[in-house]
């Protein structure tokens, strides 16, 4: 149902907001990464979804309360 289509989740670089970009990603929805932290550890995130779920993991990392930001990032 979702397989091919791509979800942007927020706060998916940690905690259940990770966990519901796996999920998504184990069922085939192509994922957009989003949150703060560590670049380095991000990174080897949106790798290791890529992988393992075989998808393709993006990450953007603007405050979603900035539309304008978040319009410019697309």
């Amino acid at each position: 149902m979702i397989k091919g289509k791509t979800a942007l989740v927020t706060g998916s670089t940690s905690g259940i907001g990770l966990g519901i970009a796996e999920a998504f990603a184990k069922q085939g929805a192509n994922i957009i990464l989003n949150g703060f932290g560590d670049r380095a550890e991000i990174e080897r995130l949106r790798v290791r979804l890529t992988e393992s779920c075989k998808v393709n993991v993006a990450y953007d990392g603007e405050h979603m309360t900035k539309p304008d930001a978040v319009k410019a990032s697309l």
